[in-house]
């Protein structure tokens, strides 16, 4: 009996250690796997921390996206007073999308946010970039950002 105990002991951490979910290696944005680079860590099925940039999503219902996308600009600019906003155009998934450049300074120099809101395959979608970066061409964001927004030149 002993035995039996000691050995149930043993493998318990083990089989604990086994039951722990493995990072994911991809996350899915509107139906499209998006691998995670290398230096990124997901934070959520939503949302990607990587070493330069954060880009998270979330999906609404069509009657909440413009009213969340403004108070989502207003929280944003309120946390980091005083930030500068622009009106941008661009893409999601090669669909049309409005959205909105946030600037403002940080410890470490300069932060650029972009929103981005719109319907890509049927859902409508909010898409956040935040980069220490300002982008002036789609080329200038990351590569898996890229992949799912786009700026309008």
């Amino acid at each position: 009996m002993k035995r039996i105990l000691l050995t149930a002991l043993l493998l318990l951490p083990g089989l604990a250690f086994a039951q722990t979910a493995a990072p994911e290696t991809s996350l899915n944005f509107c139906g499209i796997n998006l691998p995670v680079p290398a230096g990124c860590t997901p934070e959520s099925k939503y949302e990607l921390r990587c070493d330069t940039y954060q880009l998270a999503w979330f999906y609404l219902n069509r009657n909440q996206l413009l009213p969340m996308v403004e108070e989502l600009v207003r929280t944003e600019k309120k946390k980091h007073k005083p930030a500068e906003q622009e009106a941008l155009e661009g893409f999601i998934l090669d669909m049309p999308a409005k959205g909105y450049q946030l600037s403002y300074a940080t410890d470490t120099g300069m932060a650029y946010q972009l929103i981005f809101y719109g319907t890509a395959k049927g859902q409508p979608v909010v898409v956040q970039l935040t980069m220490g970066v300002e982008p002036e061409k789609t080329a200038d964001l990351p590569e898996v950002a890229r992949s799912i927004v786009s700026l309008r030149n």
